[in-house]
């Protein structure tokens, strides 16, 4: 019976031949057997483990580690409680498709007699009627393991659901009393996921038509791939049929900056006008309150759910709805279209551009002295970043930044799940290690993000991450939010509108040096450049992580 491996064993042998190569984790005493199999299986047969010391720390890595490569990692974590902390996580990677294999240990479902049973005072309190309950509706499938002998083509199955698009999350729990079953050595995966879809050639055709006539077309996007090809292939769409192209709440950059037919993210200056929009897999399309197509205009939505049925309410207007792959969709476009220059409109798409880049000079130069601003800080960024990636919450919007390519920038989720940002870039240089990786975080996402946990993650795995925290002492998002409802109201006449400020704020600096960290705090604008120069020498010579703790004003909103 040598061939008789642990459930445990075996799945993770079934992570491993299913392509997981990483399994970020907080383990709990549920995993005895999973531990067992990392002490006694050859390291390349099954996935790399990255301990970390909080849940949204391990979710949030796997979530970053897909952004940098395109693959799916697992995540793992201890039982409910465990799993409660995981979930905030898994919202902020449901919100984006983002696909992740996520694990958590069940309390043992028996009091005796069998291998795993309950031993601890602690297994009675943790018992829950329904514990998928905390993460159900974050995930595309869920399954308890029941039977040891299952566990490899479970594995199989949840990895092909997760890859299946639209891609994301798929989530097992894991009673230890299965967990501890011995079973057969697992084999060659049992399933794999579909390829990808191809959209209708006649949809397509109307499609390239209706653009193809339009005399003012619009395309939509907030997101691309890993690999580029929706940058790739929106560029040549928009480039060769005189388009302008509007990046609206990007989670995942796809333009470069300099790209002339891009017109920035204020879809109110640029909807209204349009008698064609292309909306390119992109869930929030516009702000209904603020913005709206033409009551004749035809609005075309293209991706692999068009309709987002994640969402409950989404009620953005739509004549024509295409279900496919986004890159074979947009390749199928470009063949479509005539690829005929408007050159009329094309000048006035590059005027467009060069008034959107020069609004943003203009406020760069409003904080170059004294106390720094959004736009000058992303504007430094931007100086020393060269292909390097810069990872945004609450850290300014996309358009304050110079990037030379697509995925370069992301932002967090429209989940808003906040602490998301700093330990995606964690997962993001894990697979990169070599790229130079900003994290550009809000004082108060940077508490949220577990600093602790995580500036320990980065010393342990050798991450030379540049940190920099805008401390502006408040919770400006909400400030925001209260002064564009009630504008007039007593709030905004307050010195200090009520529950927003978190002072005295901590010095950000020392929790990062526990860990080996580089620290710096800035206080006047001017001093930034040279703080900067002084980061990269310590990452490039040191290979060491730099905290930046850079004192701001408050925020205008981000557009």
């Amino acid at each position: 019976m040598t061939n008789m491996v642990s459930a445990g064993e075996a799945l993770l042998r079934s992570l491993k031949s299913n392509g997981v190569d990483y399994l970020f984790i907080n383990p709990g005493s549920d995993f005895a057997p999973i531990i067992e199999a990392f002490a006694k299986v050859n390291s390349n047969e099954i996935p790399q483990a990255v301990p970390a010391a909080h849940e949204n720390v391990v979710v949030s890595m796997a979530h970053g580690y897909y952004l940098a490569t395109g693959h799916m990692a697992a995540a793992a974590v201890h039982v409910n409680v465990g799993l409660a902390n995981a979930a905030m996580g898994l919202l902020n990677a449901h919100s984006d498709d983002v696909p992740i294999f996520m694990i958590s240990g069940r309390n043992p479902l028996t009091e005796s007699q069998r291998m795993g049973s309950r031993h601890t005072p602690i297994q009675y309190g943790q018992e829950m009627f329904d514990q998928t309950g905390i993460v159900r509706e974050a995930v595309k499938w869920d399954y308890e393991l029941r039977y040891g002998e299952n566990a490899a083509d479970l594995v199989s199955r949840g990895c092909s659901i997760a890859r299946m698009e639209p891609v994301g999350a798929v989530y097992m729990s894991l009673p230890r009393e299965p967990l501890c079953e011995e079973t057969e050595m697992p084999g060659v995966p049992c399933q794999v996921a579909p390829a990808a879809s191809y959209p209708n050639p006649e949809a397509i055709k109307q499609a390239a038509k209706a653009l193809a006539d339009a005399k003012n077309p619009l395309i939509i996007c907030s997101r691309g791939d890993a690999a580029g090809e929706v940058s790739a292939e929106l560029q040549a769409i928009a480039h060769d049929n005189s388009i302008a192209v509007t990046e609206v709440f990007v989670t995942r950059n796809v333009l470069p900056t300099d790209f002339e037919n891009s017109v920035g993210g204020n879809i109110v200056a640029h909807l209204p006008d349009a008698d064609v929009v292309l909306v390119v897999d992109a869930a929030v399309a516009w702000i209904e309150s603020k913005a709206s197509p033409a009551p004749d205009a035809e609005v075309i939505h293209l991706g692999p759910d068009p309709m987002f049925t994640r969402i409950p309410v989404r009620g953005f207007k739509t004549t024509q709805a295409i279900q496919c792959n986004t890159v074979a969709g947009l390749r199928a476009l470009r063949k479509a279209l005539p690829g005929k220059s408007n050159l009329d409109r094309q000048q006035q798409i590059s005027g467009r551009h060069a008034r959107f880049r020069d609004a943003i000079s203009a406020k760069v130069e409003q904080g170059r002295l004294g106390l720094a601003n959004k736009p000058w800080i992303a504007k430094c960024i931007s100086d020393i970043l060269g292909d390097g990636t810069v990872f945004a919450e609450r850290g300014g919007p996309l358009p304050l930044f110079n990037v030379k390519g697509s995925n370069q920038w992301f932002g967090n989720t429209q989940a808003g799940g906040l602490g998301w940002g700093l330990p995606a870039a964690l997962g993001y240089q894990l697979a990169n290690r070599d790229r130079l990786t900003v994290c550009v975080v809000g004082d108060g996402s940077y508490m949220f993000a577990n600093p602790i946990a995580c500036h320990q993650v980065a010393q342990a795995q050798n991450l030379p991450i540049l940190t920099i925290v805008l401390n502006n002492g408040s919770w400006d998002a909400v400030r925001i939010s209260t002064l564009d409802i009630y504008p007039n109201g007593d709030a905004s006449k307050a010195n200090h509108v009520p529950m927003v400020p978190f002072m005295p704020t901590p010095a950000y600096g020392n929790i990062a040096a526990a860990s080996g960290c580089y620290a710096e705090t800035i206080e006047n604008a001017e001093d930034l450049p040279t703080a900067l120069e002084r980061a990269m020498k310590v990452i490039r010579n040191e290979r060491r992580q730099v905290l930046l703790d850079v004192k701001v004003g408050m925020d205008d909103g981000e557009k």
